[in-house]
């Protein structure tokens, strides 16, 4: 039977895992990364269970997670928390390992059988300052094996370059635009030539939006998710979402120039580069027209062919980690398959060749020499 592969993007504002089925199709899972303290009596748990609410108590706290921390935020009138912040960990939160681990292992659930694999998402290190990384990459890393996982880190830009660059020979650049960090990878042939994030995304845009307007940044989410064109807003929430999406566009735009202003690594590029988006930031209608515009008038140390969205775009990292997750595999069984031919040739040669009596003939005797 074959073993049990699977993806997983760990996103700031969403979990999501695929899989392939048996005939070969992808299979998606979301969850909201997100959880919410509640105070609840024992007599109203039976309740929570039988409207399909995730929660969990640890020690003497009740936690609503995932998709039933928003239910129970629209209950309560309270504001949501998260196990991330920024693309890594969360430091304010004591109890988000324990949250994340939760969560993950409700999305994808312990593994079945012997030499699983899970493949997961990770930041590049930021453009102009330190993260945790390190840290954060370890934590997901060792959830993953005491879900009993074979467990490999992705780069999430990389991710969305094995998710949109296929036909290209996945050449080009992949750009992840998330909620907590903006991810840029430069891929030649399937081989990261510059990797690095940008510590602005869909948070930075919602956070400055609610303050300029005095909204609640759940309210201002809501309006984003909801879908609007950022080249036609229509009310005052849109207007602000519109104002600082392009203020992260055209801040975005100048980090890649300057990051690759040398143009040393640039060097094996003799065609023109694709660039593909991918992330729940750049899901907006008008995105990639602004996205455009800015590369335009950036002038950058290399050409540009075409800036596309990825197909799926919320789904687009999970798929390029599922992509590289088969890949290896089948790569792992070829070079199995090859080194037991090579064995089992060596295993022939060694032994010495009997020579076989002719047919009716007695076997030639030798003469004793005198």
């Amino acid at each position: 039977m074959d073993r049990e592969i699977k993806s997983l993007d760990i996103g700031t504002m969403h979990l999501i895992s695929a899989s392939l089925t048996k005939d070969h199709q992808i299979r998606y899972k979301k969850l909201r990364n997100a959880f919410l303290k509640v105070q609840v009596q024992a007599s109203m748990a039976g309740l929570l269970q039988q409207e399909a609410m995730q929660c969990v108590e640890i020690g003497q706290d009740f936690y609503a997670l995932g998709d039933s921390a928003f239910k129970m935020a629209a209950v309560t009138a309270k504001s949501v928390s998260r196990p991330m912040q920024d693309g890594v960990l969360n430091p304010k939160e004591k109890r988000a390992e324990i949250i994340l681990k939760l969560l993950i292992e409700g999305l994808i659930g312990q593994a079945q059988g012997e030499g699983a694999l899970c493949y997961y998402s990770v930041p590049a290190e930021p453009f102009q300052s330190e993260k945790r990384l390190v840290y954060h990459s370890e934590i997901i890393h060792s959830i993953l094996e005491e879900l009993g996982y074979s467990a490999t880190a992705v780069n999430e830009g990389m991710a969305v370059v094995y998710s949109g660059l296929a036909e290209r020979r996945f050449t080009g650049i992949g750009i992840s635009c998330g909620c907590g960090l903006l991810n840029v990878c430069v891929s030649y042939k399937g081989q990261s030539v510059e990797a690095f994030s940008i510590d602005r995304a869909g948070d930075w845009i919602d956070d400055n939006a609610s303050k300029a307007i005095g909204e609640t940044a759940g309210k201002v989410l809501a309006t984003k998710e909801g879908g609007f064109n950022l080249l036609a807003p229509v009310d005052r929430t849109e207007k602000a979402l519109a104002i600082y999406y392009k203020e992260l566009i055209r801040y975005s735009v100048e980090c890649i120039k300057t990051r690759l202003s040398s143009g040393a690594r640039l060097a094996v590029y003799k065609k023109p580069l694709h660039i593909v988006c991918a992330g729940g930031t750049a899901l907006p209608a008008g995105f990639i027209a602004l996205f455009r515009s800015e590369i335009r008038k950036a002038r950058l140390p290399f050409k540009v062919e075409v800036v596309s969205l990825v197909k799926d775009p919320l789904y687009a990292i999970a798929r390029g980690c599922l992509t590289r997750a088969v890949v290896d595999d089948r790569s792992r069984f070829l070079s199995q398959c090859t080194a037991f031919r090579r064995a089992k040739c060596q295993s022939r040669k060694s032994k010495p060749a009997k020579r076989k009596a002719r047919p009716g003939k007695a076997p030639r005797k030798r003469k004793k020499a005198r």
